[in-house]
């Protein structure tokens, strides 16, 4: 799998570096002016999405604790590209040792289809401790 594209990357970055300080409101982007629109979530659900948007995936954890956390693509993976996660810790101005943070993935919808996104936290005596599935429908775009 590639890694996110370095403007995108950069530009998730950014928001999320924003939103940890409260800087950045909720606000839907304009899709007449062809603005990115992002949705920022991990439970059990679906989401819909035309060819060419972008969504990031996040899931809060913390590997100094030894758990992992992994996502995977099942059903029609050509309908989708999922990118490595990255792990960004949260802010810790106390210096305080084992605090979190959150791993990143960007999900691209490529083509007509259903896929499902599956991602697991595994604790280090290799149990599974959490599964949470994300179900991608990629509409064909009607323009």
């Amino acid at each position: 799998m590639r890694k996110l594209p370095k403007v995108l990357a950069a530009l998730v970055a950014s928001a999320f570096a924003l939103s940890a300080f409260g800087a950045v409101g909720a606000q839907a982007a304009d899709p007449r002016k062809n603005e990115l629109q992002f949705s920022i979530f991990m439970q059990d659900g679906q989401v819909r999405l035309t060819p060419k948007e972008i969504i990031v995936i996040s899931q809060p954890n913390n590997p100094s604790t030894g758990y992992t956390v992994k996502a995977t693509v099942k059903g029609k993976k050509k309908s989708v590209k999922l990118t490595k996660g990255f792990y960004s810790s949260d802010a810790n101005p106390t210096g305080a040792v084992g605090a979190g943070g959150t791993t990143y993935w960007g999900l691209k919808a490529l083509k007509p289809g259903i896929a499902y996104v599956k991602v697991t936290t595994t604790a280090p005596s290799g149990e599974v401790a959490s599964t949470e599935r994300l179900k991608v429908i990629v509409m064909e775009d009607r323009k």
